[in-house]
């Protein structure tokens, strides 16, 4: 009998932490300390019916709501697809459609295409390279961090040399690979805006 009470007390002490694994202490305990004692036996039935893990049933139900949400993300990502990809929710836009873009500003104009290109660079690079386009404009993105967008509009023209974005515009920035046009498109989205593409080659694409 002394025997049962030090295995019982240890199991109990070891309870507080984790409950999976003072089931499988209590369940080892018994099975290697049994007793005739039918109150004992009780006592042991009680224990196991409180660490008793979710029932198959629930265990499915929860699976279920997972699979759902993931489906429900995959779903958006393929709706994403057309445009390449998306970051956070801005849709990234491949050579194919960034040409057909540039060639609608180009044959138009901001104002009737709605596009502002926005080329995040900075000016030694483009320099290099050369503008992907007369139609893109330039604006590095540490200009962006440090709250371009947020400029009244008339200093933002008097600094970069073309008027600043309109909130009901849609903005397409570029970079070099893909990377600085992510980011610049983040922080566009912090600063209101809400039609926003992101042209993941690059120049680097471009040029190729």
């Amino acid at each position: 009998m002394m025997m049962w009470r030090r295995v019982v007390v240890l199991t109990a002490a070891s309870s507080s932490r984790t409950v999976g694994a003072s089931s499988l202490r209590s369940s080892s305990a018994l099975a290697f300390c049994p007793s005739n004692n039918h109150q004992s036996k009780n006592q042991h039935q009680k224990r196991r019916q409180e660490v008793t893990p979710p029932t198959t049933t629930s265990f499915l139900h929860y699976k279920q709501n997972i699979h759902e949400r993931l489906l429900s993300t995959t779903t958006t990502a393929r709706q994403m697809s057309f445009f390449g990809g998306s970051s956070e929710g801005i849709p990234r836009i491949n050579k194919e459609a960034m040409t057909e873009i540039i060639d609608d500003v180009s044959s138009t104009s901001r104002e009737e295409s709605n596009y502002v290109i926005i080329d995040v660079r900075g000016q030694d690079e483009i320099a290099y390279t050369g503008k992907l386009n007369d139609c893109v404009e330039t604006l590095p993105l540490p200009y962006i961090a440090q709250g371009a967008l947020a400029m009244e509009d008339e200093d933002f023209k008097a600094e970069f040399g073309f008027d600043k974005p309109a909130l009901d515009e849609t903005l397409v920035f570029t970079c070099k690979a893909g990377i600085r046009s992510q980011q610049a498109g983040q922080l566009a989205k912090m600063a209101g805006y809400t039609d926003i593409l992101d042209y993941m080659g690059g120049s680097n694409e471009w040029f190729s």
